[in-house]
Order: C-alpha cells, then structure tokens, then sequence
C-alpha cells in the first residue's frame, strides 16, 4: 500500500456536503429554540446584575483555556444585545443567508454564553458547542442553504440547468465519527461501572425520577416493565460503536456479507429510535435533540441516493415511474422562478420542466392545449414512462395540489388542499396571481402572450 495516497484518501476524500449542510440547519434550530425560552432571564443569568457578576466569575469557575465576549461586555445592555445577535445569528445561519459568516458568530456568542455561567448548562449544550466547532471548521457547509440557493438561481437562469452537489473533505466527518464514539463508549464505561444496568432497574429508575419523567408514575410504571430489556439494549448499542473503529482490512471482509454501509447505519437507525424514547418519555434539556441533529452530520451520498429509492419504493412501482412535465412560462419572471423551486425541490426527480412558448416543444408536448390555456394557467401531464395510457392533464391550483404529492417538502401540505372550502379558495388565489403575474418592474416579465419563442 501506498503510504501517501492512503492519508490523502483518509483525510481528504471527497464525500457529500449535504448531511453536513442539514447539521448545520437541525444545530441552529436546536439552538434557537431552545435559547429562547430563556430571553427573560438573560441579565440575571449572564450580566453583572446578575446571579453571579463577572467578578466572582474566577472563584465560581475554571480559568483554563476560557473564553467568553461576556467577560468584556458585562453591562445588562449589552449582554441583552449580544443574545438578540445571537438569536440573529442562528436564525440566519439556519436558513443560510450569510452561511459561514451567521455560523461562525452564532457558534462564538454560544461559547461565550456558555462559559460565562455554567449553571444552566446540560449534556445537550455541551453536544451543540462542539457540533459548532465543527461546522466553523468544516470546509463546507452551504448545502442547503439561500446562498446555495442563489447561485443554482443564477446558473439555472442561464442554462437552465444546476450546479453539481456540493461536496467536501472526508476528514470533518471523521472527526464528528469520534466525537459521537467518545460520548457512547465513554458513557458505557460509566453504565459499565455500576450496577443498576446490570441488574436491569436502571432504566425504571430514570423513567421514575420526577424531575426528568413526562408522564404521570402510572405510565411509567406501564414503561418500566421493559427496563431490562432496554438497559442491555443500551450498552450493547453504546458499546457497538466501538465497530466503527474496524480497521479497513476487516471492514472490507465483513462487507462480503453484508451491506457496505449497514453497521453504520444500523447505528444510526437504534440511535434515532434511543434518542427520540429519551425525549418522548424524559425531559432532559437539549441532549437528545442536538444528538440527533449531529446524526445528520454523519448521512454520506450513499444514503441519500438509498433514501431516496426507498421513498420511490413505498409510493408503488407504478407510481414511482410516473414522469409529470410541467408546461411553464419561461417568459415569466415569477414562473421561471416558481418552476425552479419546484426542480430545486424535485428530489424524486419526476419532474420535467417545458417551456410551452417553445413551438417545437408546445407541439410536441402539449398539441391537445390551446396556447391560451397554457398562458393562462401551469399545466401538468402525468403519465407512467412505462405504458402507452394517455398522460392525465391538471391545471391552475389542481396541478400544484397534484405536484404536492410528488415533492417531499410538500408532503405535509398536500391532504390539507383537499379540506372543504379550501379548492375554491385556491383556485380563485391562483387565477388572481395568474392572471397579474406580469405586473413587475424588474424588466423580465412583460411580455407579448402570443409570442412564440
């Protein structure tokens, strides 16, 4: 073997940024949400009218390798102000406008909140303070993000086509790899140690303590009864990731068996269901939510592509082949821009956009649509790639209602289209935005409705 080629592989292999960009979004709204909560009590916490002023800061806590704005700004002004820039901060960061700039400060004014009191503080904060750390070093994080978002607009406006996923260095995930194997073998070291996991009443007495349980001792007395069960299975899913240390030389043998990526993800998939009982059943702060949105982090290419056959199979065979070309104004700016987020949006990759001021493509694509028609409202054809069946039409409001159950985002919205009163209410919204959508000042959308381009 090759010595530098394979440190060069190991570190600096091209992997997918997207897990990375959806972290960087579940980290800002952990976050955010739950900083929140606590804008009333931001002076008495942080500021030197507070519980412990800045003075005391050196007796109260360490002084080794602390940093914090707070130590500076102690006034309660300012200290209110560096939390609104925060707030700001993780929400712009979340969203991705300004994404390496928003990330960077929000992750340093947490550091500074954190380390200025350290009594608030839970196992969730210190998860989201190194999920922030990673992310500032991380050499991109911008999947998912507005700033991604405008250039696919800029490259989409002028070849109609998108820029090539992101991706980035190998070594930010590998780093988030031993961050997660530090936190489980280290806390089943701790489990390890005592007796309660062994004897199984560990689980039953954390289900049972008052200050953490959701739910009132009746349920939890019902819960308890699997506490046995659910301790080995805690140490065996804590001590499992252990295999992630496999070297390569085995790890390519064990793959002769199973799937390349399955001791990985079958960590991931206990972990999530670990995680999300924890927090159903427990309130304990932060910790579970920042975990699972440090697991995204760790989601390579090979799952989303995994993913995304899985969705495709449980809509059915005949649906999943399904193709729906979407009829367009390319002369409209707000139709350009409304047929983008659909593509941009389109991760089942059913649809085809079509420009109907094309003759050649109208004619070819919609012969049976009357030009008028097409200008007056979007058209959809849906029809399986498979068979001969003549392809189904919708328009207006009842062909986006149709595309919602073919892009994923709109999932959730899609039954709610069908509520009573809603259609009407929608096609009249439609036909308003339809009918005025040319009346903009930016020099794109007027134009002649009986051109042919």
């Amino acid at each position: 073997m090759n010595l530098l080629p394979a440190i060069d592989g190991f570190f600096f292999r091209r992997i997918s940024a997207s897990g990375f960009g959806l972290m960087r979004m579940a980290w800002a709204a952990t976050a955010l949400a739950y900083l929140l909560p606590q804008w009333r009590d931001i002076t008495l916490l942080y500021s030197d009218a507070g519980m412990i002023p800045h003075t005391l800061s050196a007796v109260a806590y360490r002084n080794e390798y602390r940093f914090s704005l707070l130590d500076t700004y102690t006034h309660p002004a300012a200290v209110y102000g560096l939390f609104l820039l925060l707030l700001t901060m993780l929400f712009c960061a979340m969203i991705g406008w300004r994404t390496r700039f928003s990330t960077v400060v929000a992750a340093l004014l947490l550091f500074s909140f954190h380390e200025a009191n350290l009594l608030p503080l839970g196992g969730g904060d210190t998860v989201l303070r190194n999920l922030g750390f990673l992310l500032m070093i991380a050499p991109q994080i911008r999947a998912f993000s507005l700033d991604r978002a405008r250039e696919q607009w800029r490259q989409w406006e002028t070849d109609r086509t998108f820029l090539r996923p992101l991706t980035m260095s190998i070594w930010p995930w590998r780093l988030l790899v031993w961050q997660f194997i530090v936190i489980y073998i280290a806390s089943g070291i701790d489990k390890a140690t005592g007796t309660m996991w062994w004897n199984g009443t560990a689980v039953a007495s954390a289900l049972h303590h008052g200050h953490f349980a959701r739910w009132p001792m009746p349920v939890m007395d019902i819960v308890s009864r699997a506490s046995g069960l659910v301790c080995a299975a805690v140490l065996v899913f804590e001590f499992g990731w252990l295999l992630m240390l496999m070297p390569n030389r085995f790890a390519m043998r064990v793959q002769e068996y199973i799937h390349p990526h399955a001791i990985r993800r079958a960590l991931l998939l206990s972990g999530v269901l670990f995680h999300s009982s924890i927090f159903a059943l427990m309130d304990v702060g932060s910790f579970s939510v920042a975990m699972l949105a440090g697991y995204l982090g760790l989601l390579l290419q090979e799952d989303f592509r995994d993913m995304q056959k899985w969705v495709k199979g449980i809509r059915g065979k005949r649906r999943a082949g399904w193709r729906i070309v979407v009829l367009y104004d390319a002369a409209c700016h707000l139709c350009r821009r409304s047929m983008f987020t659909l593509l941009l949006c389109d991760h089942l990759q059913r649809l085809q956009a079509v420009n109907f001021r094309d003759r050649a493509l109208r004619k070819q694509y919609a012969p049976d649509i009357a030009l008028q028609d097409l200008d007056r409202s979007m058209h959809i054809k849906i029809q399986a790639e498979s068979c001969q069946l003549s392809a189904v039409s919708f328009h207006g409001f009842d062909a986006f209602r149709k595309l919602a159950w073919h892009i994923p985002i709109l999932w959730p919205l899609a039954p709610l289209l069908y509520i009573p009163g809603i259609p009407p209410l929608g096609r009249t919204m439609y036909a308003h935005i339809a009918k005025n959508r040319n009346r903009c000042a930016d020099g794109y959308c007027v134009h002649d409705s009986t051109a042919n381009r």
